[in-house]
């Protein structure tokens, strides 16, 4: 009987040095971060909701000698302009955000920029749509077909060509479905090639007036799908959500840290005394 008051003693010792080294997580830096880098509810921009993984552009914080650094992935950067929300992929080209679905697959619509503030009848487009590299974003494959410009084009063929001056380059131009270009070397006999996601489309005959004098622009106008691939995040960060912490990011892409919901920044995992829980129960360490 009398060794039972040390058993005791020995036990409550052994708990709370577990919940000490719970309450520092194991990896802790002792670093903490400006909360109001990770927003707990969503924010809009226009009819537009935000959430993490994607972050408002303006803001980002210092972390970690980092300045603007963000609470986010790569490339997922929101620009809000009087309530338009807009998204920039490689390269300078913006794209107007419709709409972001957040679930078990997160997707947005996006439509180009040019095309979005184009309200004539023969938007233009002069560029591909890419990707920086690393990226988590894909075109998610059934939803997204194709329009090919083909411009400045020195051949006959049976095709029409628009009637739209669309860049401005001399000889004849085309936009066709790209299921529909025949076979040959364009790049030889066009100037620049151009292939534009857009959302899957019943069948248009390129030939026909209504589509040479603009009738593509209300295709474009619809925009197009990309997701987010969630198979591609990085072990470190999948870790660093599995624990109810946000990926803090540099500028440069560099992940630089586990933004912990109470502050604090874990360099993989937040844990349970930062996310408001704890492994013992009172009844355990009162001996009950």
């Amino acid at each position: 009987m009398p060794l039972l008051p040390c058993r005791r003693r020995r036990l409550l010792l052994l708990l709370l040095f577990l919940l000490a080294a719970a309450c520092r997580g194991g990896d802790a830096s002792g670093d903490t971060y400006d909360i109001s880098m990770c927003r707990k509810e969503p924010t809009y921009c226009g009819e537009v909701s935000i959430s993490y993984p994607f972050y408002l552009a303006n803001e980002t914080k210092d972390l970690d000698g980092y300045s603007n650094s963000f609470c986010g992935y790569p490339g997922l950067a929101i620009d809000c302009d009087d309530g338009k929300p807009t998204l920039q992929l490689n390269g300078t080209d913006k794209y107007v955000i419709n709409n972001i679905s957040y679930g078990s697959i997160t997707s947005m619509s996006l439509v180009d920029q040019e095309v979005a503030q184009d309200n004539g009848v023969c938007p233009k487009v002069d560029h591909n749509v890419t990707f920086p590299p690393g990226s988590w974003l894909f075109f998610p494959g059934m939803s997204v077909d194709y329009l090919v410009f083909l411009l400045g084009c020195s051949f006959t063929n049976p095709l029409l060509p628009i009637t739209c001056n669309l860049i401005g380059f001399p000889g004849q131009s085309y936009v066709i479905p790209k299921n529909q270009v025949p076979q040959g070397n364009w790049s030889r006999v066009c100037q620049r090639i151009f292939e534009v996601p857009v959302l899957n489309y019943q069948y248009v005959d390129p030939n026909s007036d209504a589509w040479r004098r603009g009738e593509y622009g209300n295709v474009l106008r619809q925009g197009f799908q990309l997701a987010l691939n969630d198979s591609g995040r990085p072990t470190n960060c999948t870790q660093c959500e599995e624990s109810k912490g946000r990926c803090g990011y540099s500028q440069d892409g560099v992940f630089l840290g586990c933004l912990c919901p109470n502050g604090r920044v874990s360099s993989l995992r937040c844990s349970s005394s930062d996310t408001g829980k704890s492994f013992v129960s009172r009844s355990i360490l009162l001996g009950n």
